[in-house]
This record gives structure tokens, sequence and C-alpha cells, in this order.
């Protein structure tokens, strides 16, 4: 049976404080790797803290020097980092960052912006379109960024360039019921891939506003096998079966079955959605 030691930073990272969050995620690192953590992940945006306003426009060179920081001090395991990343046209976009021996091996880039009650991303960020996989050196992982894995697409492309593991990140806030909608959710891209899910979330009050913590490891059976606490920081340590999914898809025909012509009408649907000018 093939492992990786996995350890979430369910972290209460604030707003615009990226010196503190800086030194939170660093110390959150150093007893991860104390621990023997293969791969550390924080929550959304860690770096720079989630939130709203133009703060995300003032301070992204300064979140752009944590990043440089924080990635001095990842030896031999990998952390997958939320920030702020600008581009060289001057656009900025919720991304993560994968870093492995002080250097940035792949980079990923939200493509599910949200915009709606204290969420106001479309006016900070320009969305990602590409859903890329990442080469470890216990195999290939997928990267996503909260409401990201709300939709199939994206989980699904990474299922299919093979992905062993699919990592969430997120700052989503409390509500009543709320865990459950995302047990739901995470559980469905489980069923639907035959790939275990990670979910590393941010916890904490800020600008009134709590968040949900929760982090958890569902494994490919969509089994919850390890929980953080909820709304309080946390570190979350387990270890993922990295065979799990090869021995249920050879009884299991939902990937294997999905085919090129399937998807082609599906994107054809979606042309025609798009162009009919009579919808409501």
């Amino acid at each position: 049976m093939k492992k990786v030691k996995v350890a979430l930073l369910q972290l209460s990272t604030r707003l615009g404080a990226i010196e503190e969050n800086t030194k939170k995620i660093i110390r959150g690192i150093e007893r991860a790797r104390k621990k023997g953590a293969n791969i550390v992940v924080t929550p959304e945006l860690a770096t720079l803290g989630y939130g709203s306003g133009d703060i995300y426009l003032d301070k992204v060179s300064e979140n752009l020097k944590a990043v440089e920081k924080i990635k001095n001090k990842v030896g031999d395991f990998y952390l997958i980092l939320g920030y702020v990343e600008g581009d060289n046209k001057g656009f900025f976009y919720n991304s993560a960052a994968l870093i492995h021996k002080k250097k940035i091996i792949g980079n990923y880039r939200k493509v599910q912006l949200v915009n709606y009650r204290i969420f106001d991303e479309k006016r900070y960020f320009k969305p990602g379109n590409k859903m890329p996989v990442f080469e470890t050196k216990f195999g290939k992982i997928g990267i996503l960024i909260c409401e990201d894995v709300w939709f199939p697409e994206p989980p699904r492309a990474m299922a299919l360039r093979g992905a062993g593991v699919l990592f969430v990140i997120g700052a989503s806030p409390y509500e009543r019921g709320k865990d459950n909608v995302w047990v739901n959710y995470l559980r469905q891209r489980v069923y639907d891939n035959i790939l275990p899910v990670v979910f590393c979330n941010q916890a904490g009050c800020q600008d009134g506003v709590t968040y949900l913590g929760l982090s958890m490891y569902i494994n490919a059976q969509g089994e919850i096998v390890k929980k953080g606490k909820l709304t309080e920081e946390d570190m979350v340590i387990f270890n993922i079966d990295l065979d799990e999914y090869k021995r249920l898809r050879r009884r299991d025909i939902r990937l294997r079955e999905v085919r090129k012509k399937v998807l082609e009408d599906l994107v054809k649907a979606f042309e025609e959605m798009t162009d009919d000018t009579h919808s409501i």
C-alpha cells in the first residue's frame, strides 16, 4: 500500500495582515514538517487573507514577497499555498502555488470566481481557464480553489488527466447547515471520479464573518476519514492510501466509460445554450 502523509493548516488568516499571516503559515509548516508531513496545505488566499476590499489591489506586491519568504522554508516536501498572483499584463488571480525544495513547480488559478453575498471576487481577479495536474514523487495531483469543486467539470478534467488525489483549498464562511453542503459536494466529486478529495478551509472570525473550518479528508469510497474543528484553527494530519482509487476503479465503470463523443455533445449543448437569444 503506497501512502502519503498530509497536514492541513486550518488557519485564521487576517485580511491585509501579510506579515502576521506569513509568520503563522511558517509556524504551521514547521509543525507539519516535524510530524513528517509529505504534503502541507493552506487555505485559500492564505498570504493576504480572505475578505472584500481594494486592499487586494494595494498589497499584491507585499503578498508576493511573502510567497518568496515562505518558499524558502519548503524543503523536501510539498506545500500548496493560497495567494494572490499577478501577471505581466497587470491582472490578478486567486491562485494556489505548488512549492517543492524552495521552488514553485506548479500554479493553479481559480476558474469559478464568486460574486454573491459577501464575495466580490470578480472585482479583483481574472478567472483562470486551465485545469492542469501536477507531478509529484507521489504521483499526479489536482488542485482546486473553493467554488471550483461545486462544478463537475474541473475535477473531471483533472481525473481524466491522471490525478490520484484532488486537493481543495477554501475560505468558506460558516452558516447553519453549511457543513452538510460541503460534505455533499465533496462526496459527489469523489463519486464522480472515484478519487480521494482533501479540503483545507479557513477558520476563525474577521470583519464580522466567521469561517467554517471543517477541513477534511474523504477517501475514494466517500468515507470521511479525518475532519478538523468547526470554526477554530486546527492542524489535521492523516495518511492517504494512494492505491485505493485504482482498486475501486477495477470494479467501477463510471470513469472508464466516459466517451469523447458524449463530451463533444456536451460542449455542443453548451454552445447552443449560450447562442439562444430567446432564453429567459
